[in-house]
């Protein structure tokens, strides 16, 4: 079973973490015979952040041609035992305990299933044919290093599939996320005590950002305990935004219509926040924090390294200490594999 360690600290050790972590996935993907996730449809199945995270490598695949999807475990198992939408899958599940995560593993056909996981030993071993462990080693319990680590396994296996160079540079990534941490670590300070008066954040992004909306939304729901929600930037202009009010909150990722709508959100009276790699000023109501620029899927590690920050200095505020949950269930974990599920 994983351990845990603090958030701030969780935070604060990802570039040496991230550099540990492809030099493993590096070597485990050069180890494996990667020929059943090379031709076909490819599907991508988890839960939680890792579901979020497959929105990263289904557009980074997609943009090269490969046909890919992303799917919630929990849809493959309402398929039913003989579930057969793609030709090869990949599952991910941090922990490796995620209970339908490793149930729909084994009720998909053999042959072509990948498993990626910080915890080899862990039960989702026993229901794929191949695993790649992450080996990033200790992570916060909302999830920090466990996912920007998982979507630069997703960049480095896509590479290692279909052969095509993304320009991603992941020797110098971990150089890059400190940089981010330290250069946003002041400015997170400064839009927390903003973000704090609203009722409810709104996250919006389109393309490979939809990871970085995803994940930001339930990070934030999970460590401040604010409602939020999540949706793509266009699906968003067709009526979601028609609630917000000066008691709401938006924050935009991505350089495009976002930062449009940013300006208009902004100037409308919504209290707004910008992650981009575009210059774009502040301006009364519209607090921007900059990023470098970046190919996909590296890019979304980038985004979300401002949305951990502020996260961590709003839970602060509200006197939280992202040190656990306040709902247990106690179907979503699982110590060993069922025999009826595995068979």
């Amino acid at each position: 079973m994983t351990a845990h360690m603090d958030y701030y600290q969780a935070v604060a050790s990802q570039p040496a973490k991230l550099a540990a972590s492809a030099a493993a996935v590096t070597s485990a993907l050069a180890g494996l015979d990667l020929s059943p996730w090379r031709t076909g449809v490819l599907a991508v199945a988890s839960m939680g952040a890792g579901a979020h995270a497959g929105h990263a490598l289904v557009h980074r695949l997609a943009r090269a041609g490969r046909r890919a999807v992303n799917i919630d475990a929990s849809d493959l198992i309402s398929l039913g035992a003989g579930a057969d939408i793609a030709d090869s899958y990949v599952f991910i599940s941090e922990g490796g305990r995620s209970r339908e995560t490793v149930e729909a593993a084994a009720l998909v056909p053999p042959g072509a299933r990948l498993g990626i996981t910080n915890a080899p030993s862990a039960p989702i071993s026993g229901v794929v044919d191949a695993l790649v462990g992450l080996e990033h080693g200790e992570d916060s319990r909302v999830y920090t290093v466990g996912y920007t680590a998982t979507l630069q396994a997703f960049g480095l296996l896509a590479t290692a599939i279909d052969g095509q160079d993304a320009a991603d540079q992941w020797a110098s990534l971990p150089e890059l996320v400190q940089v981010t941490l330290d250069e946003l670590a002041d400015a997170a300070a400064h839009v927390a005590p903003v973000l704090s008066k609203a009722r409810s954040i709104d996250f919006v992004g389109s393309g490979s950002s939809r990871a970085s909306v995803t994940e930001a939304a339930l990070l934030f729901r999970e460590s401040t305990r604010i409602s939020t929600a999540s949706y793509e930037t266009y699906q968003y202009l067709h009526g979601p935004m028609e609630c917000l009010t000066s008691e709401h909150a938006c924050v935009l990722l991505g350089e495009d219509r976002e930062v449009a709508l940013a300006r208009y959100l902004a100037r409308a009276g919504v209290t707004t926040v910008l992650i981009t790699s575009e210059s774009v000023e502040q301006e009364e109501g519209l607090s921007v924090l900059p990023i470098r620029r970046a190919p996909d899927p590296s890019r979304g590690i980038l985004q979300i390294l401002p949305a951990q920050l502020i996260a961590g200095e709003l839970a602060r505020l509200r006197g939280l200490g992202i040190d656990g949950f306040l709902y247990h269930q106690d179907d979503t974990k699982i110590d060993q594999l069922r025999p009826a599920t595995a068979g």
